[in-house]
């Protein structure tokens, strides 16, 4: 790194906040202390972005039908029951089965639970 780039990030970490007087300790504590806000009234917030799962199991059932429309109709993602499971050769009746599609839905979340 030579003088020019040092410079540059100096002059970047003083923008963004960082003290640069201090040990990396206390600028640690300080930025975690931003977050320490007494406790007041009985609610309790909790914030998620972007969450491609369940927090609790549950039982899924596909969609008997699902229409491609134009060059998509019959193909993947629009394959449901049978055909899906012709198409990736999982078997009937196996927890593949019962997570992709509808077929025997009731017995088979008996048998294998919840999904998610």
């Amino acid at each position: 790194m030579d003088r020019r780039e040092f410079l540059q990030l100096l002059a970047a970490a003083s923008a963004c906040g960082i003290p640069l007087g201090c040990n990396a300790a206390s600028a640690r504590n300080e930025a975690s202390a931003l977050y320490d806000m007494p406790r007041f009234g009985n609610v309790s917030f909790m914030h998620f972005t972007d969450v491609h799962a369940q927090l609790q199991p549950m039982y899924f059932r596909e969609p008997s039908v699902n229409i491609g429309i134009g060059s998509a109709a019959g193909r993947a993602p629009h394959l449901v029951g049978e055909h899906l499971l012709k198409a990736y050769n999982i078997p009937k009746g196996s927890a593949q089965a019962h997570a992709f599609t509808y077929l025997n839905f009731t017995d088979a979340a008996q048998q294998y639970g919840r999904v998610g």
